[in-house]
Order: structure tokens, then C-alpha cells, then sequence
């Protein structure tokens, strides 16, 4: 306990000195900012150290970058589930064949991108905004006539998200990939 005291009692004495600094009346250099951004480090370390469950990486920009393609992903999914479910209010079924998996637009296997494409405005069907055109673009799994399963890649899971697994599928990127689904049963 002594030494977090001691810690903590170092860290107060150095925070007025940034703060003198950046009153000068000469303005701010760039020493100054560096100074105080290696102060401001310092105290985020020193916290993290006494605080286990905080992580800076959570404010890293390509972890903010990746949080804000998660949301649009889980928001695109649910466009494409709305368009799966009305695709079966006007047929009886979902789209595809029974068993049918693979990513959703594809040249190779075309069916369940015939099916929905209808369905969508002049925008066509929405694609993983970083990984469009790749193995792990959104993956769609028709395992009878009333269900199915939409997948993508979350950049950011929460920890131990389930990983989900369709081998034999077309273009199943292998095990271990798509961290996130939303499923449809009738």
C-alpha cells in the first residue's frame, strides 16, 4: 500500500509543472505539449497498472476505427436479415437452396445474391466496409427453408465471443473467422 501511496503522491507534485508551463506567456511550444503528452501517458499507465481491467488500447484510433465498422456491420446485417425475412413473407421459404452457404455477394455462387438483390435500392446489397470482396465478407447459411444464419468479422469481439464454424461451405474462409451472427428460424 506504501508504495501506490508513494506513487500517487509523485504524480500530484508533477502535475502543477506541466500546467505552469503551458501559462507561459510565450506561448506553447512543441517541448511543451510533448512534456505534458508524456505526463498525461504516464498518469494513464500508472492507473492501468493499479486498475487491471482498464486498457488504453480501447483508445487506440484503429480500435475506434474498427468499434465504428463493427456498428456499421451489425447495422448492415440487420438490414440484410429485414430483407431475408420479407424475402420469405412473399415465398414461403429463404432465399437459396436448402443447405446453401457462401458469402453473400458472389460471382461464383449467385443464387441467394439473385434472390434479395430486388429488394435493395440502387445502393445494392451491403458489403463488409473493410472487407468487400474478401473471404470475409457477410456469409449467409440456409440450413432448411425455415432458417438460416448471417454472419461477419467483428474487428473488436467482446472477450470470448464464440466463433462460429460451416465447413464445406463455398468459400468458407476456414475455422475461427465470423465472430458474430443473426440467425432466422420459422
Amino acid at each position: 500500500m506504501e508504495e501506490r501511496e508513494l506513487i500517487i503522491s509523485a504524480l500530484i507534485k508533477m502535475i502543477p509543472y506541466p500546467i505552469d508551463l503551458i501559462r507561459s506567456s510565450k506561448g506553447i511550444s512543441l517541448i511543451k505539449i510533448i512534456i505534458l503528452v508524456a505526463f498525461l501517458f504516464a498518469g494513464l499507465n500508472a492507473y492501468a497498472y493499479f486498475n487491471p481491467e482498464f486498457t488504453l488500447s480501447k483508445y487506440t484510433i484503429p480500435h475506434l476505427l474498427g468499434s465504428f465498422n463493427d456498428d456499421k456491420r451489425k447495422a448492415e446485417l440487420e438490414k440484410i436479415q429485414a430483407v431475408v425475412e420479407k424475402f420469405y413473407d412473399d415465398n414461403s421459404e429463404y432465399p437459396g437452396r436448402d443447405g446453401w452457404c457462401g458469402r453473400i455477394v458472389t460471382v461464383l455462387h449467385p443464387e441467394v445474391k439473385n434472390d434479395i438483390s430486388g429488394y435493395f435500392d440502387k445502393g445494392g446489397i451491403p458489403q463488409d466496409p473493410a472487407f468487400a470482396g474478401t473471404s470475409k465478407d457477410y456469409f449467409y447459411h440456409r440450413e432448411d427453408r425455415n432458417s438460416y444464419v448471417l454472419m461477419a468479422v467483428i474487428e473488436n469481439p467482446p472477450p470470448g465471443a464464440q466463433t462460429y464454424n460451416f465447413e464445406g461451405c463455398h468459400d468458407w474462409p476456414g475455422e475461427g473467422v465470423y465472430n458474430y451472427q443473426l440467425s432466422g428460424l420459422r
